[in-house]
């Protein structure tokens, strides 16, 4: 499959990837883009075209590694992405699994008392991923800010929190894990068009977490890692 070039029409390269729809949302670019390429809608955005293609292959391409290496403003940008992402999750995704798997439990729960399981391990999941989502908004994404503004090397330990990132990279494969408990033991006395728009919700919720750990990994992490170096060599 063909990487993602700037020189392509996002009409065309959102047909071929759906699942790119919520990623152009969080730069802000809405539909009736008609035949412009992600250059000129980009320049007409005022956003970075290189940046946002490397996320776009980052979500569709599993092994693509982005030949970019973050500047300040570019680190800037990729903080308001993930902010959005943030706020996709919190105001949007979270609040449709609740729905859904609401519904399933209120029509279902008497024949299928798994429901109680499923339902106590998405609440889990979900004070979980509300904290990791605080913590990004409050502390990390504040500090990478500050840092990218006054070239300090104030966020090197808060930034690269072990703890922190094995918590982001567990969250997607609780989710995982949920999805197999509905697919393995809800019989099929639970509401089944229920159940499937629960496993949809949570595996689009799964994808994109899994994505904003790639971003952060990918492009976050070596940006600040480089500047922190840059600024040691220069002390």
């Amino acid at each position: 499959m063909a990487l993602i070039t700037t020189d392509m029409k996002l009409s065309e390269v959102i047909l071929q990837h759906y699942v790119l729809m919520p990623v152009i949302r969080r730069f802000g670019i809405h539909l009736g883009f008609g035949e412009k390429t992600i250059l000129k809608i980009c320049q007409e955005n005022n956003l970075d075209a290189d940046l946002m293609v490397s996320i776009l292959n980052l979500y569709v391409h599993p092994t693509y590694t982005p030949d970019l290496t973050l500047s300040a403003q570019q680190l800037v940008a990729t903080v308001s992405y993930l902010k959005q992402t943030n706020a996709l999750i919190h105001e949007s995704q979270l609040p449709n699994v609740e729905r859904h798997l609401q519904a399933l439990m209120h029509y279902s729960f008497a024949k299928n008392k798994a429901l109680g399981l499923i339902n106590n391990f998405f609440t889990e999941i979900k004070t979980e991923l509300q904290q990791r989502i605080e913590k990004d908004n409050d502390e990390r994404f504040p500090s990478i800010l500050a840092f990218a503004a006054s070239a300090s090397p104030v966020i090197h330990e808060t930034h690269q929190e072990p703890s922190l990132r094995e918590q982001q990279e567990s969250l997607d494969e609780k989710i995982f894990d949920l999805r197999s408990l509905l697919m393995k033991y809800l019989t099929g006395e639970a509401d089944e068009n229920l159940c499937y728009a629960v496993f949809f919700a949570l595996y689009t919720l799964e994808n994109d977490i899994r994505q904003y750990n790639n971003v952060c990994q990918s492009l976050l992490t070596p940006a600040v890692k480089a500047m922190i170096k840059q600024h040691n060599a220069q002390k």
